[in-house]
């Protein structure tokens, strides 16, 4: 069932859902009801109510729920009056259908980002560190896993490698522009790093992504720096000839800058400002793949019909995006046989 087709007056029946948020609020009558984010098939969302007169015992975050309901438009969004419901067990429904998933081939991504073994890379250092997170299972689990986001962009399962994907591919179709004036072995693997703490600090829970503690306490950047920096000095600073540790101590300060710049500025969330054309272009790279995928998602997520979007916050501004006509989601047409 795509939500986007749903119209005001609608009646849904036997529509299982899965409960990404459950909030139990008192209206000014002192009647309870329920607040819902649900989740439809393929992860996409609606709000939904459940009021006093209609709840049937506790709802609760991450279960699943067949309803009865009507499509009701509340300030322009559609929300669901939910008349009766029956709080499934886990083995009545499949969770991860209702969990959106990136759409890319996360294996394919993650080869072509971490498989420094390739003749076509040659820094010792680089290669070493990016080989010592290849060989890693769990990081590589985690990586494919992952969200980018708990909101503005890349906020599902697996949304961390195809931003990062965006990020390397994007930098590597530039440098081909300037191949002379950037280095893009270190670019490159700043492409593949510069989020890689995220996997500590989002989750997927209930079908939406959210903060872990550590990411509330110690930001993706810095815990990013830090695995790079730790891998470094256990796995990596000894490779190569001995004479060439200045350039090794080098090479791992701009990672390390890379990393740290990438949000540009400190209102940002950045410690320090990109000062390296390398740092200059994977700041521009994260920003443009983040600002295309809200672009995206506020069309795919347009009312049906409609020609407008609703407000997103992009560009330091929030607005609304205009919707191509082959774009806006079409009624299904009834043919006779």
């Amino acid at each position: 069932m795509d939500v986007r087709r749903l119209e005001p007056g609608q009646l849904l029946t036997d529509e299982v859902f899965l409960v990404a948020q459950a909030d139990l609020g008192v209206d000014r009558r002192g009647q309870r009801y329920y607040s819902l984010i649900l989740n439809a098939k393929g992860g996409r969302q609606i709000e939904g109510k459940v009021w006093s007169d209609n709840i049937a015992g506790e709802i609760t975050a991450g279960s699943g729920l067949e309803v009865l309901a009507r499509v009701d438009e509340y300030r322009g969004q559609k929300q669901l009056n939910i008349q009766r419901y029956d709080v499934l067990s886990p083995e009545k429904y499949d969770l991860s259908a209702h969990i959106r998933s990136t759409d890319i081939d996360v294996d394919a991504a993650f080869e072509e980002m971490f498989d420094w073994a390739r003749d076509e890379f040659r820094n010792p250092y680089l290669k070493g560190l990016l080989t010592q997170f290849h060989e890693n299972q769990s990081f590589a689990r985690a990586f494919k896993e992952s969200p980018a986001a708990s909101f503005h962009h890349h906020n599902y399962r697996g949304g961390l490698i195809e931003h990062s994907l965006e990020v390397w591919r994007l930098a590597d179709s530039i440098e081909q522009l300037f191949p002379t004036r950037l280095d893009r072995e270190l670019m490159l693997a700043g492409a593949a790093l510069h989020d890689i703490g995220k996997i500590n600090s989002y989750r997927i829970v209930t079908g939406i992504s959210e903060h872990t503690e550590a990411g509330q306490l110690l930001d993706h950047i810095f815990i990013s720096a830090s695995m790079v920096s730790n891998i470094w000095d256990s796995a990596v600073r000894a490779r190569g000839p001995e004479d060439d540790r200045e350039d090794a101590a080098r090479t791992k300060m701009l990672l390390l800058h890379i990393i740290l710049s990438h949000h540009g500025k400190p209102e940002w969330g950045s410690p320090v400002l990109p000062r390296t054309p390398e740092a200059i272009l994977i700041h521009y790279c994260d920003v443009l793949s983040a600002t295309m995928q809200k672009c995206f998602s506020s069309l795919d997520n347009a009312p049906e019909g409609a020609t407008w979007t609703q407000k997103v916050y992009m560009m330091d501004l929030p607005r609304q995006l205009w919707v191509p006509p082959k774009a806006r989601p079409q009624p299904d047409v009834e043919t006779e046989d």
